[in-house]
C-alpha cells in the first residue's frame, strides 16, 4: 500500500492517547515502525509546554507502544507550531501515514483558535488518520466513493488497509436511488482492480446529502476512508463532501491524499 512508517502526534491529552493507541494497532497490523512526535513552544510563559514536558509526553507514548508489541519506536521532540511541525516531519519521510487525534475537527471554536487537526486536514501531503475511538476489534472499513477516479484511488488504498486490519471493506456511496448507487458501486468495483473484489460489501446511502449520509452511517464502520478532493482551494468553501465529512464524522477517518497518487 506504499506506507513505510507511521508518525503519530501527541500532547498527552485524551484525544492524543487515543491516537497513540490506534497508531500502535495500525503499526502491528501493517508491520510498520512508529515515530512519536511532540511539539513544544520555545517562547512561551505557559507551564508544561517546554522541551522537558515534550520528552515526558513522547516517553509515555513510546512506553504504551512498546508494551503493545510495536518493536520499532522512535521519539522526536521539536519546537514550533504543532500542525506545521507534524506536516514537516511527515513530508520528510516518503510513505508516511500520519495519525493524530480528531477531537478538534468538529469544534468551530477549536478551528478558530488554531486546531492542529484542522490545519493538518487541509494541508497534509501525506495520508492522515484522524482518530475518534479505539475499536475493540477492526471488523468493517467504509470506502466512500462517488465513482470518480480520485475516489477510486482512495478505495484502493482503503481496501489494502482493511485487508491488513483483517476487516471487511465496504464500498459506500450516496445516491438519489438504490439503483443509481448500485450501478456506481458495480462500476467502482470493476475499476478498483483489487486482489479479491469478492471481499467488498456494498452500502448505498439515500435520502440526504452525501456528507450527511456518510456521517450518519459512520457508526457501522471502525474506519471510514475518503479522498481529500476539495479539502483545499475554492471547493473547500463550496460544499466539499470530504471537508464536511472530515469535520463532522465521529469514527476514525483515513483521509487519502489522492493528488499524490
Amino acid at each position: 500500500m506504499g506506507y513505510q512508517r507511521i508518525v503519530v502526534g501527541t500532547n498527552g491529552s485524551e484525544s492524543a492517547r487515543t491516537a497513540v493507541a490506534v497508531a500502535g494497532e495500525l503499526a502491528l497490523k501493517l508491520e510498520l515502525g512508529v515515530t512519536v512526535v511532540s511539539v513544544w513552544k520555545e517562547a512561551t510563559l505557559k507551564a508544561g509546554t517546554d522541551a522537558a514536558w515534550a520528552e515526558a509526553v513522547t516517553g509515555a507514548a513510546a512506553e504504551v507502544l512498546l508494551e503493545a508489541g510495536v518493536p520499532d519506536v522512535l521519539c522526536s521532540e521539536l519546537p514550533g507550531t504543532a500542525g506545521a511541525v507534524l506536516l514537516e516531519v511527515a513530508a520528510g519521510e516518503p510513505g508516511t501515514l500520519l495519525v493524530i487525534g480528531g477531537g478538534g475537527l468538529g469544534s468551530s471554536k477549536a478551528r478558530l483558535l488554531g486546531s492542529t487537526a484542522n490545519h493538518v486536514s487541509h494541508h497534509s501531503e501525506s495520508d492522515v488518520v484522524f482518530t475518534h475511538k479505539i475499536p475493540k476489534r477492526w471488523t468493517t472499513v467504509g470506502l466512500t466513493t462517488d465513482g470518480s477516479e480520485s475516489s477510486i484511488t482512495a478505495v484502493r488504498r482503503g481496501y489494502d488497509v482493511a485487508v491488513a486490519l483483517g476487516a471487511r471493506p465496504f464500498l459506500v456511496t450516496s445516491a438519489k436511488t438504490d439503483d443509481d448507487g448500485a450501478a456506481t458501486l458495480i462500476d467502482v468495483e470493476g475499476a478498483a482492480e483489487v486482489e479479491d473484489p469478492e471481499l467488498f460489501g456494498r452500502d448505498v446511502l439515500t435520502g440526504v446529502p452525501a456528507a450527511e449520509a456518510i456521517c450518519n452511517a459512520a457508526w457501522k464502520y471502525d474506519l471510514v476512508v475518503i479522498g481529500n478532493r476539495g479539502m483545499s482551494g475554492p471547493a473547500r468553501l463550496l460544499g466539499s463532501v470530504a471537508n464536511k465529512v472530515t469535520h463532522d464524522i465521529d469514527t476514525n477517518l483515513l483521509l487519502v491524499n489522492t493528488t499524490n497518487a
